[in-house]
C-alpha cells in the first residue's frame, strides 16, 4: 500500500515558514517583545491561530505587567535605602 501527501494550496492560508519545527523560545527571563516576536509555522490541521495569538497577547501582558511592578517596587527599595542613608548619616 503506498500513501501519497502532497500539500495544497489553500486560498487565504499563507505558505508554511519552514519544513523544520519552530524555535523554540531563548532561555533567561522573557520580556513581552519576546512574546510578540514568537511565531510558529501554520501546518494542514494545526493549532487555531487565533486561540495561540490571544494567548501570546495575554501573556506579553502580563510581563509586561510584572516588569513594570518589579521596577517600581526596585526604585521604590533604592529610594527607601538613600533616604535611610541621608537620615541617618550612614547605613540605615
Amino acid at each position: 500500500m503506498a500513501v501519497l501527501v502532497s500539500r495544497i494550496d489553500v486560498p487565504g492560508v499563507p505558505d508554511a515558514v519552514t519544513t523544520t519545527a519552530a524555535e523554540p523560545l531563548g532561555s533567561g527571563p522573557l520580556s513581552p517583545v519576546d512574546v510578540h516576536g514568537v511565531r510558529f509555522d501554520i501546518a494542514l490541521r494545526g493549532y487555531r491561530a487565533e486561540q495561540v495569538d490571544g494567548a501570546l497577547e495575554r501573556l506579553a501582558a502580563e510581563l509586561g505587567e510584572r516588569d513594570a511592578e518589579i521596577a517600581r517596587l526596585r526604585e521604590e527599595r533604592d529610594r527607601r535605602d538613600v533616604d535611610g542613608i541621608q537620615r541617618t548619616g550612614g547605613i540605615a
